[in-house]
């Protein structure tokens, strides 16, 4: 994979759900001013080396890199935000009518009358009694424990959008992760490893479907690919299980790939100046103090899924929110190194509302909110993690991130214009 430059450059764009809409705001403006420089057909996959996604940053990754009939990317940067607006109330329907409404309020009560049966029987029966629960908890798995969405509509876009393009296709190389829930294993799907090997050659289609089942909100995904050597068979979950931040997936592999290309001898596993590295996260509610704890025993499977409130889901949003925060944690230590600051440059808010970070909240006020807030985060100063607390603080010396973006895309187009000239 040889590119004949002077660094290896990547995007990197975490899952979120509908919050995805906040980086398709950072990469409208970064391709807007990639065309001031280059000229109107310039996008975002002909700057950037390696492109990882996962969730609905996967989606991202494949809507800029997948071709077209004219061998463009099959979106614009600039047309990735009304995707969300206009899909995100079919994929994450919400409660919009009484009878509905009626449906929700049984299956919880449903739902309270069961988790609190089996934890009297729990409390207070000898283990043979479990068999006289058994048609009990067949029904909670049948009606309780579903996907809290069917997820028809999203595969259908999806396939739609990607129709049968396959990975090796993509117009630069991309990585998207997922979790394969029967292997108990992250299994990223790298175009460079397509093109060596078929059977991890998929549909872009399966493989969007794929990274986006998270899990609770949709259901887990399965698909074969077949090659002269048989059928390889994934059964997948939401790449966030693993990497809803792939920045650090994302080096690893790229260390990997390019230390199996011969032509490619200039980089190597600790050459980490020659990588520079675009992060954009999609929004938490770190400084947002609406959950507590409040009375530790209350805190069961119900509270743990839906909240305090029945709007959010407190499992989901600390781990993906804790898996986000350790990678950036890790690659700001590193890249605190004098001589690679320069490298790293991650665009994040952690100071939304909890009901803005949720992942599912579809509603036209949510949706308009979260548009809101990344032209806002456009304006914000340039910030980084601090260690010890956990937030992001303006990083001194630095203007905006949208300065910031001017910069990187002029770096970027630097980039590629010294390697055509090569």
């Amino acid at each position: 994979m040889a590119n004949d430059g002077k660094v290896v450059t990547i995007l990197s764009i975490d899952g979120g759900g509908v919050r995805g809409i906040i980086p398709s705001i950072i990469l409208k403006f970064l391709e807007s001013e990639l065309q001031k420089l280059d000229g109107e057909d310039a996008r975002t996959a002909d700057y950037f080396d390696f492109v990882a996604g996962t969730s609905t940053g996967g989606l991202i990754t494949a809507m800029l890199t997948t071709p077209n009939e004219n061998n463009r990317p099959v979106y614009a940067a600039n047309k990735i935000t009304d995707f969300y607006l206009e899909n995100s109330k079919y994929i994450f329907p919400q409660e919009s009518s009484v009878q509905e409404k009626r449906s929700v309020q049984m299956y919880n009560s449903w739902y309270h009358i069961i988790t609190k049966w089996l934890e009297w029987i729990w409390d207070h029966c000898a283990v043979p009694a479990y068999a006289s629960v058994e048609g009990v908890i067949e029904m909670a798995e049948k009606v309780v424990f579903r996907p809290k969405y069917d997820g028809v509509y999203l595969h259908k876009i999806i396939k739609d959008i990607m129709k049968e393009k396959r990975l090796h296709e993509t117009l630069t190389n991309v990585m998207i992760p997922t979790f394969d829930i029967k292997l108990l294993q992250p299994v990223c799907f790298s175009s460079l490893k397509a093109k060596r090997d078929e059977s991890e050659d998929a549909l872009l289609s399966d493989i969007c479907i794929g990274t986006s089942a998270a899990p609770y909100y949709l259901p887990p995904y399965y698909f074969e690919t077949n090659s002269s050597e048989g059928t390889k068979k994934f059964n997948l979950a939401d790449g966030g299980i693993a990497a809803n931040n792939p920045t650090l997936f994302a080096i690893r592999d790229v260390i990997r790939e390019i230390s199996q290309d011969k032509n490619t001898p200039s980089l190597n596993s600790l050459d980490f100046n020659k990588v520079l590295i675009l992060s954009l996260g999609t929004g938490s509610s770190k400084r947002d103090e609406k959950l507590e704890v409040g009375k530790p025993q209350s805190w069961g499977l119900y509270k743990w899924f839906r909240g305090p409130d029945d709007t959010t889901t407190p499992l989901m949003d600390s781990f993906t929110t804790a898996i986000d925060d350790m990678v950036d944690i890790y690659l700001s230590v590193f890249y605190g190194i004098p001589g690679f600051k320069d490298n790293y440059f991650r665009i994040q808010d952690d100071g939304l509302k909890y009901t803005e970070a949720s992942t599912d909240n579809s509603k036209t006020e949510n949706l308009d909110n979260l548009v809101r807030i990344g032209n806002e985060l456009l304006k914000k100063p340039v910030s980084a993690v601090n260690l010890e607390t956990g937030l992001y603080e303006p990083v001194e010396g630095k203007g905006t991130n949208e300065e910031e973006l001017v910069k990187f895309a002029k770096k970027l187009s630097d980039e590629r214009k010294n390697r055509i000239v090569a």
